[in-house]
C-alpha cells in the first residue's frame, strides 16, 4: 500500500510525505518515549514499508517520528536519517520534522534533518525567519 499511495499522491503533482520514521509504535507519550528495537526487528518489521515507499514509490519527503529510537531522537538520529535513509536507501528528498518535534536544532541539522517545522525558542535557531510575514 505504501508504494501505491505515494505514486497516487505524486501523480497529482503533490509531494507525498511518508511518516513517522521510525518505530512510532504508540501514541501515548510518543514525544518522550525511548523505543528500544534491535537491528533485525528494525529491518524486518519497521523499515520495509518506508524502504519501499522511498525506493519503489520515489517519495519526495519523509517525516521523522517524535520518539527516541535506541536512545536518540528520531529527528537527530544519524543511523536513521544519514546511514540508512540517505546513504543505504539513496533517499534524495527532504526530511521534515513533525510540528515542534525537534529537541536540538543543531544536532538535528547535523544528523540529517532538512526542515524543522516549528519549535520552542531554545536559542539555537539556524535561521531566524518569520513565516507569517508572507500572509
Amino acid at each position: 500500500m505504501a508504494v501505491q499511495s505515494v505514486k497516487g499522491i505524486q501523480s497529482q503533482h503533490v509531494a507525498a510525505c511518508i511518516k513517522h520514521f521510525a518505530a512510532n509504535n504508540q501514541e501515548l507519550n510518543r514525544d518522550s518515549v525511548n523505543t528500544i528495537v534491535d537491528e533485525r526487528a528494525l529491518r524486518e518489521i519497521y523499515f520495509p514499508a518506508f524502504k519501499a515507499a522511498i525506493q519503489q514509490g520515489n517519495a519526495y519527503t519523509i517525516m521523522s517520528a517524535y520518539n527516541k529510537l535506541n536512545g536518540y531522537w528520531c529527528f537527530e538520529n544519524d543511523l536513521l536519517l544519514n546511514k540508512v535513509l540517505k546513504n543505504e536507501w539513496g533517499f534524495k528528498g527532504v526530511v521534515i520534522s513533525d510540528w515542534a518535534g525537534t529537541h536540538h536544532t543543531v544536532a538535528a541539522a547535523n544528523n540529517g534533518l532538512d526542515i524543522e517545522m516549528g519549535q520552542a525558542d531554545r536559542g539555537e535557531n539556524l535561521l531566524d525567519f518569520d513565516w507569517w510575514q508572507f500572509k
